[in-house]
């Protein structure tokens, strides 16, 4: 009964999905740093206002927002599937900044490949 109990917290383990990543974007005034984002579904982003002005990031169909955020202020949104992955200011309407969160595509470099080479 122990080996059956020991196997099965084994393959339990094996099923269970790895922890999940986070990562920043920062509002700079005029623009999102970086401007496109590669999670993966169930990761986290946080925005964080790195400007001296208020900002906001919005799905450019409104189905998610950050809200308006002062300078300093940080927001942690969850990485779903189906959410629009591209957003916009929506405080400043003259403000050209725009990103996208693609968690179809894997992110154009990889990064620790290159180290190694």
């Amino acid at each position: 009964m122990r080996k059956i109990t020991t196997l099965a917290l084994m393959l339990g383990s094996l099923a269970a999905p790895l922890a999940a990543a986070e990562h920043e974007v920062l509002m700079m005034g005029n623009g999102y740093f970086p401007d496109y984002v590669y999670p993966e579904l169930g990761d986290t982003i946080v925005f964080r206002n790195d400007s001296d002005i208020a900002m906001s990031a919005t799905a450019t169909d409104d189905s998610w927002t950050t809200g308006v955020m002062q300078p300093g202020a940080a927001v942690q949104l969850l990485v779903a599937e189906g959410m629009t992955q591209t957003f916009r200011d929506t405080v400043q309407p003259d403000n050209p900044a725009a990103g996208v969160i693609d968690y179809i595509n894997p992110a154009p470099l990889q990064l620790e490949e290159n180290v190694s080479n």
